[in-house]
């Protein structure tokens, strides 16, 4: 099923189902609090002089009885009733159109209608859109102008079958291999810089499966060196002057000698950016 209508109906299903749970245990408790509730209802007048506002209890047949501070207990258990029934409409309401919410991400969508069709007539199909699969495919196996390693400054190989700077970027590229994450090594990026065109080779180039945008991923991995921090700053300036956004379509991460990068730093940073993961190899 395409994940396309997942970027127009957020939260994602996980998380609306998880939302309904909630929501059906409070409105179990909220049913509970109001079987017990006293009957009646809480009424206020305000004196118009002193500012001062006094408390009534309502009854069915709308006869008014003040209550005074010594019936602090029923003011405050009518009070709670009052809350309790606009939380329970709300709860409902809310309820109703999370249901509706998930009917719409579980129907086949657009991008679904060519894998609904065999394999044999899908060579003869021209599909108005492709599908989130075939997309993906397209999208991994693509030819890009690729960073020439420089004698052996790419000596750690990965798990998909790159060769890395670093043994950090092995351990990036290793995660998100294992973990979904559709990325492409050193894909050449195309800038411009004070008006002139240049180019750089960001580490990772990520996919979005939702929007289908490419997220540029730098690992910044000498920072406590000063040439290599002020070309880093450089970098990070040019994306950005180029449109580029920490945190949407542009993610780092860094370390030195004495604080190295670890595993939850760079999991935080990926998981910022893409909250559902990457789609877990079985």
């Amino acid at each position: 099923m395409s994940k396309y209508h997942y970027s127009l109906t957020l939260p994602a299903p996980n998380d609306i189902r998880r939302r309904q749970r909630y929501l059906e245990k409070v409105k179990a408790k909220l049913e509970k609090r109001l079987t017990d509730a006293p009957g009646g209802r809480l009424s206020t007048s305000r004196d118009g002089r002193t500012g001062t506002v006094g408390f009534y209890y309502v009854a069915e047949d709308n006869t008014r009885v003040y209550l005074n501070q010594s019936r602090k207990d029923l003011i405050q258990r009518l009070a709670q009733k009052e809350y309790d029934r606009k939380a329970l409409r709300l709860v409902e309401k809310e309820l109703r159109s999370l249901r509706r919410i998930l009917d719409y991400c579980e129907m086949p969508k657009l991008e679904d209608a060519y894998d609904q069709c065999v394999p044999e007539k899908q060579a003869y199909i021209t599909p108005v859109i492709r599908s989130d699969e075939a997309y993906r495919k397209d999208w991994l196996s693509q030819k890009y102008d690729k960073k020439k390693p420089v004698g052996n400054d790419h000596p750690f190989s990965t798990e998909k079958g790159d060769m890395v700077a670093s043994k950090s970027e092995e351990r990036e590229a290793n995660y998100m291999f294992h973990h979904g994450y559709d990325y492409l090594y050193e894909k050449r990026v195309d800038l411009v810089d004070n008006g002139r065109p240049t180019w750089r080779y960001p580490d990772f180039t990520i996919l979005d499966p939702v929007t289908r945008e490419e997220v540029i991923f730098e690992h910044f991995g000498m920072v406590d060196d000063e040439e290599y921090r002020r070309n880093m700053f450089d970098k990070i300036r040019l994306y950005e002057e180029n449109g580029y956004i920490i945190g949407k379509n542009l993610l780092f991460t860094f370390e030195t000698r004495d604080q190295p990068l670890t595993m939850d730093q760079f999991i935080g940073v990926l998981e910022g950016r893409f909250p559902r993961g990457g789609k877990p190899k079985t």
